[in-house]
């Protein structure tokens, strides 16, 4: 065998190797990202959020995505879409979705001097948590989502972000 031969040969297995790893990867991130979002998220204790097993429809936060326009994970050239929270009785709620890398609406419009709800979808990779430095609340997204609660706030503009300040969103107080 010639070493002409040999290094071919030695190429060729090298070659089948790292398409067979890198093959393998991106068949274990589809699988381990192939996650369901749920329909509904149950509270499990009374207080803000009403009385305990009060379930919440949170299919609507899918239908409130929108498309990236670009790198997901905190690029400037995703739109920051905003919303607005509807206040039911002595509480303001609204659904924040995280399954495209990025809060959806990334602005969150709230009222000053009523307490909030902000249902979280389910998150996985970068948007696996949700922070809030400000109120010392750090969540898990990973198991269904979360409901964050927030109290009363007085008027300004408060940030929370994904668990490794990577994305970030804002709440608006007028």
């Amino acid at each position: 065998m010639t070493e002409a031969t040999y290094t071919t040969s030695s190429r060729t297995k090298l070659i089948l190797v790292a398409a067979a790893v890198v093959l393998a990867f991106f068949a274990a991130y589809g699988f381990a990202s192939a996650r369901t979002q749920p329909s509904s998220v149950t509270v499990g204790d009374s207080g803000l959020l009403g009385a305990a097993g009060t379930e919440y429809d949170v299919s609507s936060i899918a239908a409130q995505s929108s498309e990236c326009g670009g790198d997901c994970c905190g690029s400037a050239t995703a739109e920051v879409v905003e919303g607005s929270a509807v206040v039911e009785g002595e509480v303001q709620r609204i659904a924040v979705d995280v399954s495209e890398g990025f809060f959806n609406p990334g602005a969150i419009r709230l009222a000053a001097g009523i307490p909030a709800v902000i249902t979280f979808g389910e998150g996985s990779g970068c948007m696996a948590e949700v922070m809030f430095k400000d109120f010392g609340v750090f969540e898990n997204l990973t198991q269904g989502g979360a409901l964050v609660e927030i109290p009363a706030l007085q008027p300004g503009e408060y940030e929370f972000s994904c668990g490794m300040e990577m994305v970030y969103g804002s709440l608006i107080v007028d």
